[in-house]
Protein backbone atom coordinates (compact mmCIF):
# COMPACT_ATOMS: atom_id res chain seq x y z
CA UNK A 1 0.00 0.00 0.00
CA UNK A 2 1.36 3.43 -0.94
CA UNK A 3 1.40 6.17 1.64
CA UNK A 4 -1.92 7.97 1.98
CA UNK A 5 -2.60 11.14 3.95
CA UNK A 6 -5.30 12.10 6.44
CA UNK A 7 -6.26 15.62 7.45
CA UNK A 8 -7.01 15.74 11.16
CA UNK A 9 -8.57 18.68 12.99
CA UNK A 10 -8.50 19.27 16.74
CA UNK A 11 -11.00 21.81 18.08
CA UNK A 12 -9.63 22.82 21.47
CA UNK A 13 -10.63 25.63 23.78
CA UNK A 14 -7.16 27.17 23.52
CA UNK A 15 -6.27 26.48 19.92
CA UNK A 16 -7.72 25.09 16.70
CA UNK A 17 -5.28 22.86 14.90
CA UNK A 18 -5.05 20.89 11.67
CA UNK A 19 -2.44 18.18 11.11
CA UNK A 20 -1.73 16.12 8.01
CA UNK A 21 -0.66 12.59 8.95
CA UNK A 22 0.45 9.78 6.67
CA UNK A 23 -0.76 6.18 6.80
CA UNK A 24 2.61 5.40 8.41
CA UNK A 25 1.79 7.78 11.27
CA UNK A 26 4.18 10.53 10.18
CA UNK A 27 3.28 14.17 10.78
CA UNK A 28 3.63 15.88 7.39
CA UNK A 29 2.45 19.40 8.18
CA UNK A 30 0.35 21.34 10.65
CA UNK A 31 -1.17 24.73 11.37
CA UNK A 32 -2.59 26.32 14.51
CA UNK A 33 -4.86 29.28 15.21
CA UNK A 34 -6.13 30.64 18.51
CA UNK A 35 -9.67 29.64 19.44
CA UNK A 36 -11.64 32.81 20.19
CA UNK A 37 -13.53 32.11 23.41
CA UNK A 38 -15.84 34.78 24.79
CA UNK A 39 -15.64 34.56 28.58
CA UNK A 40 -17.75 36.81 30.81
CA UNK A 41 -18.45 35.63 34.34
CA UNK A 42 -20.23 32.28 34.08
CA UNK A 43 -20.53 32.63 30.30
CA UNK A 44 -18.05 30.81 28.06
CA UNK A 45 -18.95 30.83 24.37
CA UNK A 46 -17.56 30.46 20.86
CA UNK A 47 -18.91 32.25 17.77
CA UNK A 48 -19.59 29.26 15.53
CA UNK A 49 -19.14 30.88 12.11
CA UNK A 50 -15.86 32.44 13.21
CA UNK A 51 -14.71 29.08 14.49
CA UNK A 52 -15.46 27.40 11.17
CA UNK A 53 -13.53 30.10 9.24
CA UNK A 54 -10.54 29.52 11.50
CA UNK A 55 -10.86 25.76 11.05
CA UNK A 56 -11.00 26.08 7.27
CA UNK A 57 -7.95 28.33 7.39
CA UNK A 58 -5.78 25.93 9.39
CA UNK A 59 -6.82 23.02 7.15
CA UNK A 60 -5.67 24.95 4.07
CA UNK A 61 -2.39 25.95 5.75
CA UNK A 62 -1.65 22.43 6.98
CA UNK A 63 -2.19 20.94 3.51
CA UNK A 64 0.11 23.56 1.97
CA UNK A 65 2.83 22.92 4.53
CA UNK A 66 2.54 19.16 4.13
CA UNK A 67 3.09 19.46 0.39
CA UNK A 68 0.76 16.55 -0.37
CA UNK A 69 -1.15 16.08 -3.59
CA UNK A 70 -4.93 16.22 -3.53
CA UNK A 71 -5.04 12.63 -4.77
CA UNK A 72 -3.07 11.51 -1.68
CA UNK A 73 -5.67 12.80 0.81
CA UNK A 74 -7.74 9.73 1.66
CA UNK A 75 -9.86 11.09 4.50
CA UNK A 76 -10.55 13.88 6.96
CA UNK A 77 -11.93 13.95 10.48
CA UNK A 78 -11.94 15.92 13.70
CA UNK A 79 -11.64 15.63 17.44
CA UNK A 80 -12.95 18.27 19.77
CA UNK A 81 -13.36 19.32 23.36
CA UNK A 82 -15.92 17.21 25.21
CA UNK A 83 -19.10 18.77 26.53
CA UNK A 84 -20.62 22.02 25.38
CA UNK A 85 -23.15 22.36 22.56
CA UNK A 86 -23.27 23.79 19.05
CA UNK A 87 -26.99 24.40 18.23
CA UNK A 88 -28.25 24.71 14.63
CA UNK A 89 -31.60 25.79 13.25
CA UNK A 90 -33.55 24.04 10.49
CA UNK A 91 -31.47 25.87 7.86
CA UNK A 92 -28.18 24.66 9.34
CA UNK A 93 -27.34 28.08 10.78
CA UNK A 94 -26.13 28.72 14.34
CA UNK A 95 -29.00 29.51 16.70
CA UNK A 96 -26.59 31.34 19.03
CA UNK A 97 -22.97 31.11 20.07
CA UNK A 98 -21.79 27.66 21.07
CA UNK A 99 -21.72 26.93 24.79
CA UNK A 100 -18.30 25.51 25.71
CA UNK A 101 -17.57 22.90 28.37
CA UNK A 102 -16.30 25.72 30.60
CA UNK A 103 -19.66 27.51 30.67
CA UNK A 104 -21.15 27.38 34.17
CA UNK A 105 -24.49 29.18 33.76
CA UNK A 106 -26.29 25.91 34.43
CA UNK A 107 -24.70 25.35 37.86
CA UNK A 108 -27.82 26.57 39.66
CA UNK A 109 -29.90 24.05 37.75
CA UNK A 110 -27.50 21.27 38.78
CA UNK A 111 -27.75 22.36 42.41
CA UNK A 112 -31.53 22.21 42.13
CA UNK A 113 -31.41 18.72 40.62
CA UNK A 114 -29.26 17.55 43.54
CA UNK A 115 -31.74 18.98 46.06
CA UNK A 116 -34.65 17.39 44.22
CA UNK A 117 -32.90 14.04 43.75
CA UNK A 118 -33.05 14.22 39.94
CA UNK A 119 -30.54 11.71 38.55
CA UNK A 120 -30.03 9.32 35.67
CA UNK A 121 -26.84 7.76 37.01
CA UNK A 122 -28.22 4.25 36.52
CA UNK A 123 -28.40 4.99 32.77
CA UNK A 124 -25.52 7.41 32.07
CA UNK A 125 -23.14 6.14 34.81
CA UNK A 126 -21.96 9.63 35.60
CA UNK A 127 -23.39 12.69 37.26
CA UNK A 128 -24.21 15.77 35.16
CA UNK A 129 -21.85 18.74 35.21
CA UNK A 130 -22.39 22.34 34.16
CA UNK A 131 -20.37 21.98 30.95
CA UNK A 132 -22.61 19.25 29.55
CA UNK A 133 -25.23 20.08 26.91
CA UNK A 134 -28.25 18.71 28.82
CA UNK A 135 -28.07 21.20 31.73
CA UNK A 136 -27.05 23.91 29.24
CA UNK A 137 -30.15 23.16 27.17
CA UNK A 138 -32.30 23.28 30.30
CA UNK A 139 -30.78 26.69 31.10
CA UNK A 140 -31.55 27.87 27.57
CA UNK A 141 -35.12 26.59 27.85
CA UNK A 142 -35.67 28.42 31.14
CA UNK A 143 -33.88 31.63 30.22
CA UNK A 144 -33.91 31.96 26.39
CA UNK A 145 -37.05 30.10 25.30
CA UNK A 146 -37.07 31.87 21.90
CA UNK A 147 -33.62 30.45 21.10
CA UNK A 148 -34.43 27.00 22.49
CA UNK A 149 -37.51 26.78 20.25
CA UNK A 150 -35.41 27.43 17.12
CA UNK A 151 -33.03 24.52 17.66
CA UNK A 152 -33.18 21.70 15.12
CA UNK A 153 -29.84 19.99 15.71
CA UNK A 154 -27.53 19.72 18.73
CA UNK A 155 -23.92 19.08 17.73
CA UNK A 156 -20.58 18.78 19.52
CA UNK A 157 -17.45 20.76 18.69
CA UNK A 158 -16.09 18.26 16.17
CA UNK A 159 -19.58 17.63 14.74
CA UNK A 160 -19.77 21.30 13.77
CA UNK A 161 -16.62 20.78 11.68
CA UNK A 162 -18.10 17.65 10.08
CA UNK A 163 -21.33 19.50 9.30
CA UNK A 164 -19.47 22.28 7.51
CA UNK A 165 -17.43 19.74 5.56
CA UNK A 166 -20.38 17.58 4.49
CA UNK A 167 -23.59 19.57 4.93
CA UNK A 168 -24.93 16.65 6.99
CA UNK A 169 -25.56 16.71 10.78
CA UNK A 170 -23.85 13.84 12.59
CA UNK A 171 -23.12 12.62 16.10
CA UNK A 172 -20.66 10.09 17.47
CA UNK A 173 -20.90 7.68 20.38
CA UNK A 174 -17.91 8.67 22.57
CA UNK A 175 -18.88 12.34 22.45
CA UNK A 176 -22.61 11.76 22.93
CA UNK A 177 -22.10 9.41 25.88
CA UNK A 178 -19.65 11.81 27.53
CA UNK A 179 -22.32 14.48 27.07
CA UNK A 180 -24.92 12.42 28.94
CA UNK A 181 -27.23 11.58 26.04
CA UNK A 182 -26.51 7.84 25.98
CA UNK A 183 -27.88 5.00 28.07
CA UNK A 184 -24.73 2.96 28.59
CA UNK A 185 -26.77 -0.19 29.21
CA UNK A 186 -28.19 -0.03 25.67
CA UNK A 187 -25.50 2.00 23.90
CA UNK A 188 -28.06 4.35 22.34
CA UNK A 189 -29.52 7.78 22.97
CA UNK A 190 -32.27 7.54 25.56
CA UNK A 191 -35.34 9.86 25.52
CA UNK A 192 -36.01 8.95 29.16
CA UNK A 193 -32.79 10.74 30.19
CA UNK A 194 -33.94 13.90 28.48
CA UNK A 195 -37.40 13.59 30.01
CA UNK A 196 -35.95 13.22 33.51
CA UNK A 197 -33.91 16.42 33.11
CA UNK A 198 -36.84 18.39 31.73
CA UNK A 199 -35.81 18.70 28.07
CA UNK A 200 -37.79 15.94 26.28
CA UNK A 201 -37.91 18.07 23.11
CA UNK A 202 -34.17 17.49 22.60
CA UNK A 203 -34.80 13.85 21.65
CA UNK A 204 -35.59 14.94 18.10
CA UNK A 205 -32.59 17.25 17.93
CA UNK A 206 -29.92 14.54 18.11
CA UNK A 207 -28.51 13.03 14.90
CA UNK A 208 -28.22 9.25 14.72
CA UNK A 209 -25.15 7.95 16.54
CA UNK A 210 -22.13 6.77 14.57
CA UNK A 211 -18.81 5.25 15.62
CA UNK A 212 -15.62 7.30 15.37
CA UNK A 213 -14.38 5.51 12.25
CA UNK A 214 -17.74 5.60 10.43
CA UNK A 215 -17.96 7.76 7.33
CA UNK A 216 -20.56 10.53 7.81
CA UNK A 217 -20.33 12.15 4.38
CA UNK A 218 -18.01 13.63 1.79
CA UNK A 219 -16.44 17.06 1.41
CA UNK A 220 -18.79 19.35 -0.52
CA UNK A 221 -17.72 21.71 -3.28
CA UNK A 222 -18.22 24.69 -0.94
CA UNK A 223 -16.11 23.10 1.78
CA UNK A 224 -13.45 22.18 -0.76
CA UNK A 225 -13.20 25.81 -1.84
CA UNK A 226 -12.94 26.98 1.77
CA UNK A 227 -10.38 24.41 2.95
CA UNK A 228 -8.34 23.24 -0.05
CA UNK A 229 -9.53 19.68 0.53
CA UNK A 230 -10.50 17.73 -2.60
CA UNK A 231 -14.24 17.65 -3.18
CA UNK A 232 -15.60 14.19 -2.41
CA UNK A 233 -13.01 13.36 0.27
CA UNK A 234 -14.51 10.95 2.84
CA UNK A 235 -15.26 12.51 6.25
CA UNK A 236 -15.25 10.27 9.32
CA UNK A 237 -17.15 10.93 12.55
CA UNK A 238 -14.05 11.40 14.75
CA UNK A 239 -13.76 11.23 18.53
CA UNK A 240 -13.91 13.58 21.47
CA UNK A 241 -10.43 14.72 22.43
CA UNK A 242 -9.74 12.43 25.40
CA UNK A 243 -10.57 9.32 23.35
CA UNK A 244 -8.58 10.62 20.36
CA UNK A 245 -5.48 11.18 22.52
CA UNK A 246 -5.78 7.72 24.06
CA UNK A 247 -6.06 6.07 20.63
CA UNK A 248 -3.22 8.17 19.21
CA UNK A 249 -0.96 7.02 22.03
CA UNK A 250 -1.87 3.40 21.31
CA UNK A 251 -4.46 2.79 24.06
CA UNK A 252 -7.80 1.47 22.84
CA UNK A 253 -8.30 -1.74 24.82
CA UNK A 254 -8.29 -2.81 28.47
CA UNK A 255 -4.55 -3.42 28.78
CA UNK A 256 -3.17 -0.07 29.99
CA UNK A 257 -4.10 3.30 31.41
CA UNK A 258 -3.92 6.34 29.18
CA UNK A 259 -2.39 9.22 31.16
CA UNK A 260 -2.47 12.67 29.57
CA UNK A 261 -0.26 15.24 31.29
CA UNK A 262 -1.14 18.49 29.59
CA UNK A 263 -3.05 21.47 30.91
CA UNK A 264 -5.48 18.84 32.20
CA UNK A 265 -4.61 15.82 34.28
CA UNK A 266 -6.54 13.07 32.44
CA UNK A 267 -6.45 9.41 33.40
CA UNK A 268 -8.45 6.96 31.31
CA UNK A 269 -8.99 3.22 31.51
CA UNK A 270 -11.07 0.95 29.28
CA UNK A 271 -13.12 -1.87 30.76
CA UNK A 272 -15.59 -4.39 29.39
CA UNK A 273 -18.05 -4.07 32.28
CA UNK A 274 -19.95 -1.33 34.02
CA UNK A 275 -18.70 -0.74 37.56
CA UNK A 276 -19.75 1.57 40.38
CA UNK A 277 -17.30 4.43 40.78
CA UNK A 278 -16.79 7.61 42.77
CA UNK A 279 -18.99 10.54 41.64
CA UNK A 280 -15.99 12.26 40.05
CA UNK A 281 -15.43 9.48 37.50
CA UNK A 282 -16.98 10.08 34.08
CA UNK A 283 -18.00 6.98 32.15
CA UNK A 284 -18.62 6.92 28.40
CA UNK A 285 -18.53 4.51 25.51
CA UNK A 286 -15.02 3.59 24.41
CA UNK A 287 -13.38 4.12 21.06
CA UNK A 288 -15.28 1.49 19.06
CA UNK A 289 -18.24 1.05 21.41
CA UNK A 290 -17.21 -2.40 22.64
CA UNK A 291 -15.67 -1.17 25.91
CA UNK A 292 -16.48 1.51 28.47
CA UNK A 293 -14.11 4.39 29.13
CA UNK A 294 -13.65 5.60 32.72
CA UNK A 295 -12.04 9.03 33.07
CA UNK A 296 -10.70 10.74 36.20
CA UNK A 297 -9.46 14.26 35.58
CA UNK A 298 -8.87 17.81 36.77
CA UNK A 299 -6.80 20.82 35.70
CA UNK A 300 -3.80 19.86 37.88
CA UNK A 301 -1.13 18.72 35.44
CA UNK A 302 1.57 20.27 33.25
CA UNK A 303 -0.29 23.57 33.10
CA UNK A 304 1.38 24.27 36.45
CA UNK A 305 4.80 24.20 34.78
CA UNK A 306 3.58 26.41 31.93
CA UNK A 307 2.39 28.93 34.53
CA UNK A 308 5.75 28.84 36.35
CA UNK A 309 7.69 29.37 33.12
CA UNK A 310 5.43 32.16 31.84
CA UNK A 311 4.81 34.05 35.09
CA UNK A 312 7.99 33.44 37.08
CA UNK A 313 10.98 32.44 34.94
CA UNK A 314 10.20 34.88 32.13
CA UNK A 315 9.88 37.73 34.63
CA UNK A 316 13.58 37.34 35.42
CA UNK A 317 14.98 35.77 32.23
CA UNK A 318 12.86 36.95 29.28
CA UNK A 319 15.72 36.33 26.86
CA UNK A 320 15.71 32.55 27.36
CA UNK A 321 14.01 30.46 24.68
CA UNK A 322 11.55 27.74 25.65
CA UNK A 323 13.99 25.09 24.45
CA UNK A 324 16.75 26.48 26.67
CA UNK A 325 14.43 26.79 29.67
CA UNK A 326 13.28 23.18 29.44
CA UNK A 327 16.80 21.91 28.75
CA UNK A 328 18.08 23.74 31.83
CA UNK A 329 15.13 22.53 33.89
CA UNK A 330 15.73 18.87 33.00
CA UNK A 331 19.47 19.07 33.62
CA UNK A 332 19.25 20.84 36.96
CA UNK A 333 16.24 19.01 38.36
CA UNK A 334 17.91 15.69 37.58
CA UNK A 335 20.81 16.67 39.84
CA UNK A 336 18.40 16.82 42.81
CA UNK A 337 17.41 13.39 44.07
CA UNK A 338 13.95 12.54 45.44
CA UNK A 339 15.36 12.49 49.00
CA UNK A 340 17.38 15.72 48.60
CA UNK A 341 14.45 18.03 49.12
CA UNK A 342 11.39 17.90 51.34
CA UNK A 343 9.55 20.64 49.45
CA UNK A 344 6.00 19.71 48.44
CA UNK A 345 3.85 21.44 45.84
CA UNK A 346 0.06 21.44 45.65
CA UNK A 347 -0.88 21.79 41.93
CA UNK A 348 -4.18 23.61 42.42
CA UNK A 349 -3.90 26.70 40.23
CA UNK A 350 -7.45 25.80 39.22
CA UNK A 351 -10.15 24.23 41.33
CA UNK A 352 -10.12 20.44 41.51
CA UNK A 353 -12.24 17.84 43.24
CA UNK A 354 -8.97 16.43 44.60
CA UNK A 355 -9.24 19.18 47.22
CA UNK A 356 -12.26 21.20 48.28
CA UNK A 357 -10.26 24.03 49.81
CA UNK A 358 -6.72 24.31 48.48
CA UNK A 359 -5.07 26.72 46.09
CA UNK A 360 -1.61 26.10 44.61
CA UNK A 361 1.00 26.15 47.39
CA UNK A 362 4.57 25.20 48.29
CA UNK A 363 5.22 23.55 51.67
CA UNK A 364 8.53 23.01 53.42
CA UNK A 365 10.76 25.62 51.78
CA UNK A 366 14.00 26.14 53.68
CA UNK A 367 16.99 28.44 53.28
CA UNK A 368 19.02 25.84 51.36
CA UNK A 369 16.39 25.44 48.66
CA UNK A 370 16.61 27.15 45.30
CA UNK A 371 14.56 27.53 42.14
CA UNK A 372 15.23 24.00 40.91
CA UNK A 373 14.11 22.50 44.21
CA UNK A 374 10.81 24.29 43.61
CA UNK A 375 10.67 22.99 40.05
CA UNK A 376 11.30 19.42 41.21
CA UNK A 377 8.58 19.81 43.84
CA UNK A 378 6.23 21.14 41.16
CA UNK A 379 6.90 18.19 38.87
CA UNK A 380 6.47 15.73 41.73
CA UNK A 381 3.26 17.46 42.86
CA UNK A 382 1.74 17.07 39.39
CA UNK A 383 2.50 13.34 39.44
CA UNK A 384 1.11 13.03 42.98
CA UNK A 385 -2.14 14.55 41.64
CA UNK A 386 -2.21 12.00 38.82
CA UNK A 387 -1.71 9.27 41.40
CA UNK A 388 -4.64 10.58 43.46
CA UNK A 389 -6.82 10.23 40.36
CA UNK A 390 -5.44 6.76 39.63
CA UNK A 391 -6.20 5.77 43.22
CA UNK A 392 -9.84 6.64 42.59
CA UNK A 393 -9.91 4.33 39.56
CA UNK A 394 -8.11 1.58 41.47
CA UNK A 395 -10.63 1.80 44.33
CA UNK A 396 -13.33 0.97 41.77
CA UNK A 397 -11.50 -2.16 40.67
CA UNK A 398 -10.00 -0.47 37.59
CA UNK A 399 -6.37 -1.27 38.30
CA UNK A 400 -3.66 -1.67 35.65
CA UNK A 401 0.09 -2.33 35.79
CA UNK A 402 1.16 -0.07 32.92
CA UNK A 403 0.25 3.21 31.28
CA UNK A 404 1.00 5.21 28.16
CA UNK A 405 1.90 8.81 28.99
CA UNK A 406 1.15 11.61 26.52
CA UNK A 407 1.06 15.39 26.71
CA UNK A 408 3.76 17.91 27.50
CA UNK A 409 5.38 15.84 30.25
CA UNK A 410 6.71 13.26 27.78
CA UNK A 411 9.30 15.80 26.60
CA UNK A 412 11.07 15.48 29.96
CA UNK A 413 12.80 12.15 30.73
CA UNK A 414 13.09 13.26 34.37
CA UNK A 415 9.34 13.74 34.57
CA UNK A 416 8.63 10.41 32.85
CA UNK A 417 10.78 8.64 35.44
CA UNK A 418 8.84 10.38 38.21
CA UNK A 419 5.59 9.05 36.74
CA UNK A 420 6.95 5.51 36.90
CA UNK A 421 8.51 5.82 40.36
CA UNK A 422 5.58 7.62 42.00
CA UNK A 423 2.72 5.61 40.48
CA UNK A 424 4.53 2.27 40.52
CA UNK A 425 3.42 1.71 36.91
CA UNK A 426 5.50 0.82 33.90
CA UNK A 427 5.30 4.00 31.85
CA UNK A 428 5.60 4.18 28.07
CA UNK A 429 6.17 7.71 26.79
CA UNK A 430 4.08 8.29 23.68
CA UNK A 431 6.18 9.31 20.68
CA UNK A 432 3.47 11.21 18.84
CA UNK A 433 3.66 14.94 19.49
CA UNK A 434 0.07 15.27 18.26
CA UNK A 435 -1.58 12.23 19.85
CA UNK A 436 -5.12 13.52 19.36
CA UNK A 437 -4.60 14.14 15.65
CA UNK A 438 -2.97 10.73 15.27
CA UNK A 439 -6.01 9.15 16.94
CA UNK A 440 -8.24 10.79 14.34
CA UNK A 441 -5.90 9.60 11.58
CA UNK A 442 -6.19 6.03 12.90
CA UNK A 443 -9.99 6.33 12.75
CA UNK A 444 -9.81 7.74 9.22
CA UNK A 445 -7.47 4.96 8.07
CA UNK A 446 -9.79 2.28 9.47
CA UNK A 447 -12.94 4.00 8.23
CA UNK A 448 -11.67 4.37 4.67
CA UNK A 449 -10.48 0.76 4.50
CA UNK A 450 -6.72 1.23 4.65
CA UNK A 451 -6.60 -1.13 7.65
CA UNK A 452 -8.92 -3.87 8.84
CA UNK A 453 -9.32 -2.59 12.39
CA UNK A 454 -7.80 -0.59 15.23
CA UNK A 455 -5.25 -3.23 16.20
CA UNK A 456 -3.78 -3.28 12.69
CA UNK A 457 -3.92 0.51 12.28
CA UNK A 458 -2.33 1.22 15.66
CA UNK A 459 0.37 -1.37 14.95
CA UNK A 460 1.28 0.42 11.72
CA UNK A 461 0.72 4.07 12.67
CA UNK A 462 1.55 4.45 16.37
CA UNK A 463 5.25 4.05 17.18
CA UNK A 464 6.19 2.72 20.60
CA UNK A 465 8.04 5.15 22.85
CA UNK A 466 10.66 4.78 25.54
CA UNK A 467 9.65 2.68 28.55
CA UNK A 468 10.32 3.63 32.17
CA UNK A 469 10.07 1.03 34.92
CA UNK A 470 9.67 1.92 38.62
CA UNK A 471 12.92 2.18 40.59
CA UNK A 472 12.56 0.27 43.86
CA UNK A 473 15.42 2.31 45.32
CA UNK A 474 13.40 5.53 45.44
CA UNK A 475 9.98 3.96 46.01
CA UNK A 476 10.02 4.38 49.80
CA UNK A 477 10.99 8.05 49.54
CA UNK A 478 8.18 8.77 47.13
CA UNK A 479 5.70 6.80 49.20
CA UNK A 480 6.56 8.97 52.20
CA UNK A 481 6.25 12.17 50.16
CA UNK A 482 2.95 11.08 48.67
CA UNK A 483 1.60 10.31 52.14
CA UNK A 484 2.60 13.83 53.26
CA UNK A 485 1.03 15.33 50.13
CA UNK A 486 -2.24 13.47 50.80
CA UNK A 487 -2.19 14.28 54.50
CA UNK A 488 -1.90 18.03 53.83
CA UNK A 489 -4.91 17.90 51.51
CA UNK A 490 -7.00 15.78 53.86
CA UNK A 491 -6.13 17.89 56.91
CA UNK A 492 -6.90 21.23 55.29
CA UNK A 493 -10.09 19.94 53.70
CA UNK A 494 -11.23 18.57 57.07
CA UNK A 495 -10.80 22.01 58.63
CA UNK A 496 -12.59 23.81 55.82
Amino acid sequence: MGSLSYVCVDCGLTGTKAVVISSRGEELGSALDKTDVVARGDTNEIAMDTQWRKTAGVIRQAIARAGVRASDIAGVGASGHGGGMYPLDANGKPVCNAFTSMDSRAQGILDRWVREGVSCYDRTRHHPWAGQPIPQLRWLKENRQNLFDRIRWILGAKDWVSFNLTGEPSAESTDASNSGFVNLLTGGCDPEILKAFGVPEVSGMLPALRKGHDMVGKVTAAAAEATGLPSGTPVIAGLYDVMACALGSGVYDAGKYSIIAGTWNINTVFEGRLVDTAPSVKCSLGTDGSLYAYVESSATSAGNLEWFVDRVIRAFAPELSNDRIYQLMNTEVEKIGPADSGVLYMPFLYRSHLSRSMDASFFGIRAEHGAFHLLRAMMEGVVFAHRRHLDVLTASGLSRRAAVLSGGAVNSPVWCRMFADITGLTIEAARASQAGALGVAVCAAVGTGAFGGFAEAVGQMVAEGKTYTPDAGVRETYQRKYAQFSRIIDTLDAGE
